[in-house]
């Protein structure tokens, strides 16, 4: 007997487990804004350096910007995988919480490269986030495999499941290689790739009457 089926000897609450998380997406989102700092301006009256101070602290909000949409997707995506399962156990409360410990590193490498504008920290950002989705993806194979709702098709979620694989987690590490070549073309990629996941993959095929719960 593996692990995992071990772990699915013991059943877990799954909204319980939801709660948890949202408590830990909500308290790194807001962890991110802090990173924000006023610049210090000698004379501030002098409207030029002003505006040369705000634009000095340009890279450090575009950073936060990014960091916020990421933890928002993760959050809207995580929300959907969730209720797309009838239940959870341990296995899943383990693949969460890898995924919780890869969302709590984000502020790090977010202040990183917001302040120091250097491909190594720009990579270092990609390749957290990448594992983060790595997780992400992780969480929605395990709950389609063994608990997903009779409402879902899951010839056609299994499908998205393996794309998925193939698709946030490689862009961006895709995002952080291209760092070295041009931290702008790094930047642009990172800030296109949510855009890419404003709405969940997967919808109810029909009415699930025998769901837990309503969201």
């Amino acid at each position: 007997m593996s692990l995992f089926d071990k772990f699915k000897e013991w059943q877990f609450s799954k909204g319980r487990l939801e709660a948890f998380s949202d408590a830990v997406f909500a308290i790194v989102i807001t962890l991110l804004v802090l990173e924000l700092k006023i610049p210090e301006i000698e004379n501030a009256k002098d409207m030029h350096m002003v505006w040369e101070a705000i634009l000095n602290v340009l890279p450090a909000f575009y950073s936060w910007v990014i960091s916020f949409f990421f933890v928002a997707i993760m959050w809207l995506h995580h929300h959907q995988i969730m209720h797309m399962a009838n239940q959870s156990d341990y296995g899943v409360i383990w693949i969460n919480n890898l995924l919780l410990f890869f969302i709590c590193m984000l502020p790090f490498p977010t202040a990183l490269m917001g302040h120091y504008h250097l491909p190594v920290f720009i990579t270092v950002w990609g390749v957290t986030v990448s594992l983060t989705s790595t997780m992400l993806v992780w969480l929605y194979y395990y709950n389609t495999k063994n608990y997903l709702k009779d409402s879902y098709d899951k010839k056609k979620v299994m499908k998205n499941v393996r794309l998925s694989f193939f698709a946030a987690p490689i862009m961006y590490l895709a995002g952080g290689v291209l760092a070295w070549v041009s931290i702008y073309i790094a930047f642009a990629i990172y800030g296109i790739i949510p855009l890419l996941y404003l709405l969940p993959l997967d919808k109810e095929t029909r009415h699930d009457t025998t769901s837990e719960e309503k969201d």
